[in-house]
């Protein structure tokens, strides 16, 4: 059996580190607190949250999509209705009801983006 031990991967030039845009790896994922003042509290290519009022937050990205057909999963910590949409190149909306219906805001959501890179 082979191995392979890097410390670095680096672009062709050798100038840089490389960029995923073609595998299946996630192109964005983040952690963020969705209560009180929103943070991000751990993320890759996610670059601020925006609240927009009781349950309902943007994730914006760093580096954009390459279109706007990419595949989005939502999860939080609470038991709530969570989703996804009108997704752009560079963020999407999520919101999160309660079990009434109402909008809630939530101390954990997790995000994952799948797609191409721009």
């Amino acid at each position: 059996m082979s191995e392979i031990r890097v410390t670095t991967i680096s672009d062709t030039a050798g100038t840089g580190a490389v960029t995923l845009t073609k595998q299946s790896a996630a192109k964005v994922w983040v952690n963020f607190n969705g209560t009180g003042t929103v943070a991000i509290n751990n993320s890759f290519n996610a670059s601020s949250i925006t609240d927009n009022g009781t349950g309902h937050y943007d994730v914006n990205y760093s580096s954009a999509m390459g279109n706007t057909t990419y595949c989005v999963q939502n999860h939080d910590i609470s038991y709530g209705n969570g989703w996804a949409e009108s997704l752009t190149t560079t963020s999407y909306d999520t919101r999160r009801r309660n079990e009434s219906g109402g909008y809630m805001d939530v101390s954990a959501i997790w995000g994952l983006v799948h797609g191409d890179l721009a």
